[in-house]
């Protein structure tokens, strides 16, 4: 699907650019993509809420932030003559922060982790022999999260929710581990550098993530984190 997406888009640009070039659609190209850049935010947005529910709270944010900036863009309204646009952000942060399942793990932070780094650095280390998820928040901030010794047994599968905004984080998993990242990069991204993706066979850490100015990776590490 996400292939498919892409085909349309550039089938569409294509169609835009042979107007345009014949005459029968006079515009500019600089004009349209200044006009109705953030388009493609909604569209990202509502791409994440249709394929990956699970991290809907993700790609809702994506959503209203491409909404504000179109509308803004199109002078129907513009929010920012109203607000500012980081307590905006701030606000966005502290909803995803809310409807995550990190208060889904509060009762079990045993077989569970839930690091939240704020202009700060966290080195946490889970060892549970019956892993469950949590939830991963860094703003601004920094987070090693080492679950080298973890086991997952409730139905093979643990579930993570990681917001990055501006800072970084790193999970290092064991060798016999499937690691599934789903997400929205904005102006970020993540790295996947275990070895045993796409075998659902084994232990599987599901990763839904929104990451913004910053980024995370996943390691197979057997050394010791310094």
């Amino acid at each position: 699907m996400r292939k498919n997406l892409f085909g349309v888009i550039i089938i569409l640009v294509g169609i835009i650019l042979l107007l345009n070039a014949n005459g029968i659609l006079d515009v500019s190209i600089g004009s349209l993509i200044s006009t109705f850049w953030p388009s493609v935010l909604i569209l990202i947005g509502l791409f994440s809420l249709i394929t990956n529910p699970a991290s809907k709270t993700g790609g809702l944010i994506v959503f209203i932030i491409g909404v504000m900036f179109q509308l803004r863009n199109l002078d129907y309204f513009n929010i920012f003559e109203y607000l500012e646009f980081w307590p905006v952000v701030l606000i966005l942060v502290g909803l995803w922060i809310i409807f995550s399942s990190q208060n889904k793990w509060q009762k079990q932070s045993k077989d569970a982790c839930n690091p939240i780094a704020v202009f700060s650095g966290i080195n946490l280390k889970n060892s549970s022999d019956k892993f469950k998820g949590g939830s991963a928040t860094a703003i601004f901030g920094g987070i090693d999260l080492d679950l080298r010794e973890a086991k997952i047994i409730d139905e093979n599968e643990a579930v993570i929710d990681v917001f990055v905004a501006f800072g970084g984080l790193d999970i290092y998993v064991p060798n016999g581990w499937n690691v599934v990242v789903k997400g929205i990069p904005l102006f970020g991204g993540w790295s996947n550098k275990t070895t045993n993706k796409g075998n659902d066979k084994l232990p599987t850490l599901r990763i839904n993530c929104f990451v913004m100015f910053g980024g995370f990776e996943i390691k197979e590490y057997t050394g010791v984190i310094n």
